[in-house]
């Protein structure tokens, strides 16, 4: 393949997997793993919660968004803890932060068919998959993305606290034990299990539809790339979660935590799915 900027003359060797124009992300790698000139679309499982949403795209506008170019915000607004009032209100919101908007407003909450619907939706090689309930702690630019985005990658996710991260691994694998002839030698990682998750993260999109066709709808989308389903878990196993940050340095909060925690709603897993009560 030849590289060439927008004058038509080869760019110099570090500028071959990328380029910053007018401001706007551009992503180039030479493995062949993204395409010329890629837009990143936008991927946001919603509930009906109209300020804690603006929150969330606030932050996430002035800290990262505003770094990149944008192509699609993929928007599934479930009626979670509110109605259809709440539900075009957060709509509205979402037009406000995009200039290209697609919704989906389904008339049952449902997790795991939100994620499937919106992570076939992109029609950029990659994407950037967000929930309504998280705030970024610091800025997130182009050159830490590029330089995860190694072959194997499939993921990029932003770290937070709760991953419960004492690693020194820039890669999300399985926590386990070190073993040598029997003998305990400490916490290590499991390197054949990577683990992903839906956390706010980067993600390649054929790998995020892959995922989507694989997954049981009757199971949490979280659990079942990581176990419980041995098909997707046999595919994912096969890639790369990388983080941006490392340990004690969280790139994004979790605001859903205190949230739920005013209003009473808790979260079980039952039969591998989330389930939600709110206390009276």
């Amino acid at each position: 393949m030849a590289w060439h900027n927008r004058d038509g003359n080869e760019p110099p060797g570090d500028f071959k997997h990328r380029w910053i124009n007018g401001g706007h992300f551009r992503l180039r790698l030479q493995t062949g793993l993204m395409t010329d000139a890629v837009k990143i679309d936008v991927l946001l499982v919603s509930g009906a919660r109209p300020a804690l949403l603006e929150k969330t795209l606030a932050s996430f506008s002035q800290r990262l968004f505003r770094h990149f170019e944008i192509g699609t915000l993929y928007v599934n607004i479930d009626p979670f803890e509110g109605g259809p009032v709440e539900v075009d209100a957060c709509e509205e919101i979402c037009k406000q932060h995009f200039a290209n908007v697609v919704t989906r407003k389904p008339d049952k909450p449902h997790f795991t068919k939100a994620i499937r619907w919106l992570w076939r939706q992109p029609a950029a090689d990659w994407c950037f998959h967000l929930e309504d309930d998280w705030v970024l702690n610091r800025e997130v630019r182009p050159e830490e993305v590029n330089k995860a985005m190694t072959r194997d990658v499939r993921q990029i996710s932003l770290m937070t606290r709760e991953k419960n991260w004492g690693y020194r691994s820039f890669y999300h694998y399985e926590p386990g034990r070190r073993t040598f002839l029997g003998m305990d030698l400490g916490k290590g990682l499991n390197k054949k299990r990577p683990i992903f998750g839906t956390s706010p993260s980067f993600l390649r999109s054929d790998f995020a539809a892959r995922c989507a066709e694989l997954m049981d709808e009757t199971l949490d989308p979280e659990k079942q790339l990581n176990y419980m389903n041995p098909d997707l878990n046999a595919f994912t196993a096969q890639f790369r979660n990388r983080f941006i940050g490392a340990r004690r340095d969280y790139v994004a909060i979790d605001i859903g935590r205190e949230h739920r925690d005013a209003l009473g709603i808790t979260k079980e897993v039952i039969d591998g799915n989330s389930v939600w009560s709110r206390t009276e």
